[in-house]
C-alpha cells in the first residue's frame, strides 16, 4: 500500500513529519518500509499555454510550439503532437531541473532552437505514460510552479500490510488509526443514501457470497482524461491513470477500501444485474482481455444474457468503460473474503480489489464508497447521479465483546485502570458500557478483524505503545525444557544425517490422485483424507495420509534436474481419521472429531548407494539399505531389533519390501516401490520408500545405551550353510541357527545365498557366520562341533532345512 501522505491528511489532521509518523504507523502494527518522493527534486517547471504550433520544416515527427507561462512567450520543438493551439502543458524552462537531477537547457534542432521541453507525466514522475505531452485541465494557472499547484514534492509511505489489519489498505482505515494513535482530529466524509430507481433490477441470489450491492446510475458523464491532481494522486499511490470514470473507480478504493467497479449501462443486457454462481460451460473474457472457464464455485456479476464480472476479481471486457460511454452503472457490493480468495487463486488473478476482499471489508463500507465514487465522477466527467439502490437483506448484528479488565492488566504487564482501558478503545471507535470492573465492547464497523478478547488486549497495548511495556521476567515458576519424546525426534533426524540421508520439510498436503496411483484398496484408512477448505492449489486439496507422495514428488523433482543418486527423509505428521489409538488434534468447534496426527518417518531413495570407484562398479539401492536406515534409527534410539516380515501390500513391489514390528506392535513398511506406481509418479525403476510410525518407537525418548563387557575368552567363529525351500524367509532360517547354536552365540550374519543345481530345484542355500563367546570357559573345536550339530537339529525342525556340509 502506497500513502500519498497529503492525500492522508485530507481526512486527519496531523502535521508530524513523514519520518515521525513512519515510525509511530510502525509502532502501532502497520509497518512503513519506505518513504519515497518520486516525483521530489523537481524545480523550475511552470504551466504554460500554448499559442501556436506548426510542424519542423524537414521533420516527420518534430514540431514547434509558441508557449507563455505569463511572462514570457518563447518557442519550444516536442516530438508528440497530442497537443495544440489553447492546451495547458508543463513547460520546462531552461534552467529547470526534472526528478533524478536532469537539468534542461536550451538546444538546436533541424535549425530550430528548443527553449527547454514540454515534459509528459512519466518525466515528471507522476505516472506511466510517455506517449505524449501532459495535457492538464483547461483551468490550470498559467505561470504556477507545477510542483508548488500539485504538490509534487509530497512523501509516500509504503506498507507493509499484514493481512489481520485490512483496514490499513484505506485512507480512511490509516486516518482513524493516525487519529487514536495522535489523537488528532479526523475529517471523514458522511455517506449518503441513494435515491430514486436506477431501472435496473439487482437479485442477489446468494447473500452469503454478497450479503450488500450498492447501485448507482449516472447519466451524461463524458469519458476523458482525469484532472492532474488526481493522476498525480493514483500515481504515487501505484495506480496508472486510465480516464475520469476509471480513475473515480480507483480513487474512492484507495480512499474507503472498498472495491467498485464501474459498467457501461448501455452494454448491460436487459438491464439488469444478477449475483449468482457460475454454470458448467460458462466463459467470461476479463477486463485483460483472456477467456476464462468459470468454476461452480465462482461468483458472477450477471446481466441478462450471461457474466460480466468475476465477482471481487475483475470486471468483463465487453461491459467496460470505453471514450463513448455516457452512461454509467456502479457495482458496489461487499462479497466474503472466502469467496474472492478461491476465485483469485484459482484464475491467477490477484488486483487490487481482490487483495482488499481477502482481508476482508466491511459491508457497512459501500454506501459511503458508492457516494464517494459517484461525486468524484460527476466533478471530473460531469453527469449526475439518476438513481440508485442499496440491496442489504440481513445486516449483520454487531458482536459484543466482553473485556476483563484485570485479566487484561495481568496479561498486558501494564498498570491500566477500567477507564484508562475504555479510554483507549474509544479512541479506536469502539462503543463501550462499563459492567462492574469489566467493559461491554462492541467493535467499529471498519474493525471486522475484532472478534475476541484477545483482540482488545493486543489494541490495548498497540495503543498504549509498545515501547511502554516495563520488561521483567514472567515468575511462572516454569522452566522451558524439551520432552523426551522431542529428544528422541532429534535424536532420530542426526543418526539418518550422519548416515548420508538428506533431511526434506514439504507441505503436508497432497492429492486425491495421489492415493489412486499409490493402488491403495478402497476400504484402506488412508484414503479418508480431510478435505481442505482453502487449499493452495486445485492439485493438493486434502490433508496428506501418507507421506510417500510428497517424498515422490521431491524426488521426482531433484531426478528432473539431473540429481539420480538420492537418499530423502521427513520427519512429520500424517493425519487420519480419529480411531483413539493415536495422537489427535486437541478437540474442535462444537465437538467436531480432529483428525488424528501420528508422528511418522518417511524415507525414499533412488540410484546408487555406493558410489563406483576405480576398483569397484557402483551398487544401487535395496531394501536392504532402508532396513539399515531404520536399523540405523533403531540403534540411536535405543530400541531392540525390529522385526521384519515380508509384505506384498501396495504400494510395494512383491518380495522385495518388509513389515516392521517392535515387540509386537506395528510399525510400518519399507520396500521397493511397484512398477506401476514408480510409473505413474514418473519416479526411477526400483525407487525405494517406506513409513514407518514413531509414536510407540520413541515412547518414553532415548533410552540408554548398557555397555557390554567383552569375553576375556577367545570367541571362535564358523560358517554353517542350510538348504532351504526357496519360500522359507531368511529371518526365520537365522533365528533357527541361533537357537541351535546356543546362549554362547552372540552373532549370526547371512553372507551368501546361493541357488542351483547341487542344492535342487526350488531350494536355496543360506550361508551364516556364527560367533561364540563365553567369559567362563575356552572355547574349542569340541563346543564348534557340538553347536554346528545343534543348528542341524534346529533348522530340521524349525524349517524343515539340512546343513550343507
Amino acid at each position: 500500500m502506497r500513502v500519498p501522505l497529503s492525500w492522508l491528511r485530507d481526512f486527519v489532521d496531523v502535521d508530524l513529519p513523514a519520518e515521525e509518523l513512519a515510525e509511530l504507523l510502525t509502532m502501532g502494527g502497520i509497518e512503513v518500509e519506505a518513504i519515497e518522493r518520486p516525483t521530489g527534486g523537481a524545480r523550475g517547471v511552470r504551466v504554460a499555454e500554448v499559442l501556436s504550433m506548426a510542424p519542423v520544416e524537414g521533420s516527420r515527427k518534430l514540431h514547434r510550439a509558441e508557449v507563455s507561462d505569463g511572462e514570457e512567450t518563447l518557442e519550444v520543438v516536442a516530438g508528440a503532437a497530442n497537443f495544440g493551439p489553447g492546451d495547458r502543458v508543463a513547460w520546462a524552462k531552461p534552467g529547470s531541473v526534472l526528478p533524478g537531477g536532469f537539468e534542461i537547457g536550451r538546444r538546436t534542432m533541424m535549425g530550430v532552437t528548443s527553449n527547454g521541453m514540454l515534459a509528459s507525466a512519466r518525466e515528471l514522475g507522476v505516472g506511466e505514460d510517455h506517449t505524449g505531452i501532459w495535457r492538464l485541465e483547461p483551468d490550470a494557472p498559467v505561470g504556477a510552479d507545477v510542483v508548488d499547484w500539485l504538490d509534487l514534492d509530497d512523501a509516500v509511505l509504503v506498507l507493509e500490510v499484514t493481512p489481520d489489519r485490512g483496514y490499513g489498505l484505506s485512507l480512511h482505515g490509516l486516518a482513524r488509526d493516525v487519529a487514536a494513535l495522535t489523537g488528532a482530529a479526523l475529517r471523514l466524509p458522511e455517506p449518503v443514501a441513494p435515491s430514486g430507481d436506477p431501472g435496473v433490477p439487482v437479485t442477489i441470489a446468494d447473500p452469503e457470497r454478497c450479503p450488500r450491492f450498492d447501485a448507482r446510475r449516472i447519466e451524461g458523464v463524458t469519458v476523458g482524461p482525469s484532472p492532474a491532481w488526481l493522476q498525480r494522486r493514483l500515481a504515487a499511490a501505484g495506480m496508472r491513470p486510465v480516464s475520469n470514470v476509471v480513475d473515480a473507480t480507483n480513487a474512492a478504493l484507495l480512499e474507503t477500501g472498498n472495491p467498485i467497479h464501474a459498467y457501461d449501462l448501455a452494454l448491460l443486457s436487459g438491464p439488469e444485474i444478477v449475483v449468482r454462481l457460475a454454470e458448467d460451460g460458462e466463459t467470461l473474457t476479463t477486463l485483460d482481455g483472456i477467456e476464462r472457464r468459470l468454476d461452480a464455485d465462482d461468483l458472477l456479476i450477471c446481466d441478462g444474457d450471461g457474466p460480466v464480472a468475476l465477482a471481487g476479481v475483475m470486471g468483463g471486457e465487453a461491459t467496460e468503460i470505453n471514450d463513448a460511454t455516457t452512461e454509467v452503472l456502479l457495482e458496489v457490493a461487499n462479497f466474503s473474503a472466502r469467496t474472492v480468495l478461491r476465485s483469485a487463486r484459482r484464475h491467477g488473478l490477484h488486483t487490487e480489489g481482490s487483495k482488499r476482499w481477502e482481508r476482508q471489508v466491511p459491508p457497512e463500507t459501500a454506501r459511503l464508497a458508492a457516494t464517494r465514487c459517484a461525486e468524484l465522477i460527476t466533478a471530473t466527467a460531469g453527469g449526475q447521479v439518476t438513481g440508485g439502490a442499496d440491496h442489504y437483506p440481513r445486516p449483520p448484528e454487531r458482536p459484543r465483546i466482553r473485556l476483563r479488565t484485570a485479566r487484561a492488566r495481568s496479561r498486558l504487564g501494564l498498570d491500566l485502570d477500567a477507564a484508562a482501558q475504555q479510554g483507549l478503545l474509544e479512541r479506536l471507535g469502539c462503543a463501550v458500557r462499563p459492567d462492574g470492573e469489566d467493559l461491554e465492547v462492541t467493535p467499529p464497523d471498519y474493525r471486522p478483524d475484532l472478534v475476541g478478547e484477545v483482540d482488545l488486549q493486543e489494541e490495548l497495548v498497540r495503543l498504549h505503545g509498545y515501547e511502554r511495556v516495563p520488561s521483567r521476567v514472567p515468575s511462572t515458576g516454569q522452566v522451558g525444557a524439551r520432552t523426551p519424546e522431542h529428544e528422541a525426534r532429534r535424536a532420530v533426524r542426526r543418526a539418518l544425517a550422519g548416515g548420508g540421508w538428506t533431511e526434506i520439510m514439504p507441505f503436508p498436503f497432497t492429492a486425491l490422485e495421489d492415493l489412486d496411483a499409490l493402488g491403495l484398496a478402497a476400504d484402506d484408512r488412508r484414503r479418508e483424507a480431510v478435505a481442505l477448505v482453502n487449499p493452495l492449489s486445485k492439485e493438493e486439496t486434502v490433508l496428506r495420509t501418507s507421506m510417500v507422495p510428497s517424498l515422490l514428488r521431491v524426488l521426482r523433482h531433484n531426478v528432473n534436474r539431473q540429481h539420480h543418486d538420492l537418499a530423502l527423509f521427513e520427519v512429520g505428521r500424517v493425519y487420519l481419521p480419529p480411531t483413539g489409538d493415536e495422537p489427535a488434534a486437541d478437540g474442535g468447534p462444537d465437538g467436531v472429531a480432529l483428525p488424528a496426527e501420528p508422528p511418522v518417518l518417511g524415507l525414499a531413495a533412488c540410484g546408487a548407494f555406493v558410489p563406483a570407484r576405480h576398483d569397484r562398479p557402483a551398487r544401487a539401492g535395496d531394501v536392504f539399505d532402508l532396513l539399515g536406515a531404520i536399523d540405523v534409527v533403531r540403534d540411536a534410539v535405543g530400541r531392540p531389533p525390529l522385526e521384519a516380515t515380508p509384505t506384498s501390500e501396495a504400494p510395494f513391489h512383491p518380495g522385495r519390501a518388509a513389515r516392521l514390528a517392535l515387540d509386537g506392535v506395528d510399525l510400518g513398511a519399507v520396500g521397493e516401490l511397484h512398477p506401476r506406481v514408480a510409473e505413474a509418479f514418473e519416479v526411477p525403476p526400483r525407487t525405494l520408500v517406506g513409513e514407518l510410525r514413531l509414536a510407540d518407537l520413541l515412547a518414553g525418548g532415548v533410552r540408554p545405551r548398557r555397555a557390554v563387557v567383552p569375553s576375556p575368552r577367545p570367541p571362535i567363529r564358523f560358517d554353517v550353510a542350510v538348504v532351504v525351500d526357496e519360500a522359507t524367509p531368511a529371518g526365520e532360517v537365522a533365528e533357527a541357527v541361533l537357537a541351535g547354536a546356543g546362549p554362547t552365540a552372540v552373532a549370526c550374519d547371512l553372507f551368501d545365498v546361493y541357488r542351483g543345481a547341487s542344492v535342487g530345484q526350488g531350494r536355496k542355500s543360506l550361508a551364516y557366520r556364527l560367533r561364540l563367546e563365553d567369559a567362563e570357559a575356552v572355547l574349542g573345536e569340541d563346543d564348534e562341533a557340538a553347536a554346528i550339530d545343534r543348528v542341524a537339529e534346529a533348522v530340521a525342525e524349525r524349517v524343515g532345512g539340512v546343513l550343507r556340509r
